[in-house]
């Protein structure tokens, strides 16, 4: 891998710390019980006091997830997602579960589903339409899923083409999923896909979409 250019990586190490400043923000409902209440005396804080402390404190905290990233790491697209802020963040890892399994799109017929995903997707939604008219129909349950489902899905696609020491990384994301949907989707298995992650990654940038930035 070559040299990041030393500018890039500054870029990097700034994006790293806004993810810190505003990850108490990220979070999932589901977790912000469990990983906030240690720290309830934040709340009476001034904003911008606030805003130098909660590093220090996310810093502690994930510390006992693992080893910390290298910067450089961050020129690489996939750990590159863990940067984002929650709603960017669902929004791609639906995008890759999607445009890894292009025929849900098709199957997705009923309006009380199809509108949330195209909300979801946003700008994506054309593009995956496209995709999915030669991808493989999947079941009634598949095609009931909701965004928040399939941004799961995403998580399990995403994690898989990372390194066995990205522990803290995963954290990052995984935080802002619900906890017991990432758990059951998880303890279920990978969901069967027609493309690889890396191939689907691909398909979008040659569409003209950047993932995940």
């Amino acid at each position: 891998m070559a040299a990041v250019p030393i500018g890039r990586l500054a870029h990097w190490a700034q994006a790293f710390e806004d993810k810190l400043c505003h990850l108490a923000d990220d979070l999932d409902t589901d977790w912000q019980a469990p990983l906030l209440s240690p720290w309830a005396f934040m709340q009476a804080m001034p904003t911008d006091r606030a805003a130098t402390l909660w590093p220090r404190l996310w810093r502690s905290r994930l510390a006992e997830e693992g080893r910390w990233p290298t910067l450089d790491q961050f020129d690489d697209p996939w750990p590159r997602l863990s940067l984002l802020a929650r709603p960017d963040l669902l929004h791609r890892l639906c995008v890759l579960a999607l445009a890894r399994r292009p025929g849900v799109l098709r199957c997705c017929i009923d309006r009380s589903v199809r509108v949330p995903l195209q909300r979801a997707l946003a700008d994506a939604f054309p593009l995956l339409s496209a995709f999915s008219q030669q991808g493989r129909p999947v079941d009634a349950v598949q095609a009931g899923w909701s965004p928040v489902e399939w941004a799961c899905v995403g998580f399990v696609d995403w994690a898989d083409m990372l390194g066995s020491d990205a522990r803290m990384v995963k954290s990052l994301v995984r935080w802002s999923l619900p906890r017991r949907m990432l758990d059951l989707r998880c303890e279920a298995g990978p969901v069967p896909a027609e493309r690889s992650a890396e191939a689907a990654r691909q398909a979008l940038v040659q569409a003209g979409l950047e993932w995940p930035c």
